[in-house]
């Protein structure tokens, strides 16, 4: 047994906090693998794979906190320095993991508008109506989010191939009304149409997301930190119960 009541109690918050940082990297794998799912759904109207990234990282982040503290409580049940020292420094690469992904995902955060305004409109300009992925992710989004266009409904004058007879996609259109009439991006009925631009009817919901992930690494790091002081009281328990016996 570990020696002194300062180890004890560091060993039982040892075990409370390792369970709290499990459940914390349960979030961040249940949390990234979201917003990968949500992505992959919608990848045609992004530029780039930045969110893609964050969210990948995410979950390796959080499979290698679940397992890490599998180590952790072996170490604390056997009073195992070696162990206890292996999950000290692990902790500490998460923590330096999660402190970048934190960092990259609010640094990021600002450049999602400006990423899905030109990979929707790329989308728009040169996809739309002629790749299915295309297609039903940009009418997916104006009909659950009611909008029309990255910017506005005017985005569809430049759309290579967007059907014959249209000005806008149906999924353009207000519930109960036909959108027809007029030339590309010029319908001759507006009133029918949905005037807000995807990219801002959408942005809130999608940073919300991409910074929950963000939050939750950020957060984690106090957990951690406080783990690795208590690791550290344990392992300095164990050293004098050994010189105690010795």
């Amino acid at each position: 047994m570990v020696a002194g009541c300062g180890p004890k109690i560091a060993k039982l918050f040892l075990f409370v906090l390792n369970f709290c940082i499990w459940l914390c990297g349960i979030v961040l794998i249940g949390g990234g693998a979201y917003v990968t799912i949500k992505h992959n759904d919608y990848q045609e109207l992004f530029l780039d794979d930045t969110i893609l990234t964050v969210s990948w990282t995410a979950i390796g982040i959080g499979i290698f906190i679940f397992v890490v503290g599998f180590s952790g409580c072996c170490g604390a049940l056997q009073e195992s320095k070696c162990l206890l020292t292996l999950y000290f420094i692990f902790l500490l690469l998460i923590v330096l993991a999660e402190g970048s992904l934190g960092i990259m995902t609010f640094i990021f955060s600002g450049d999602i508008e400006d990423n899905m305004t030109k990979g929707m409109q790329k989308a728009i300009n040169e996809t739309y109506g002629l790749k299915d992925g295309t297609t039903t992710a940009v009418d997916d989004v104006q009909q659950t989010f009611e909008c029309c266009g990255a910017s506005k409904y005017t985005d569809y004058k430049t759309s290579q191939y967007l059907p014959p007879g249209l000005a806008v996609p149906n999924s353009c259109c207000k519930p109960g009304k036909e959108c027809i009439g007029g030339t590309k991006g010029n319908p001759l009925y507006p009133n029918r149409v949905w005037t807000e631009g995807c990219v801002y009817a959408t942005k809130d919901t999608i940073k919300n997301h991409y910074l929950a992930i963000g939050g939750a690494a950020i957060g984690l790091l106090i957990l951690q930190i406080m783990t690795m002081v208590f690791a550290c009281c344990v392992i300095k328990g164990i050293d004098k119960d050994y010189e105690k016996f010795a």
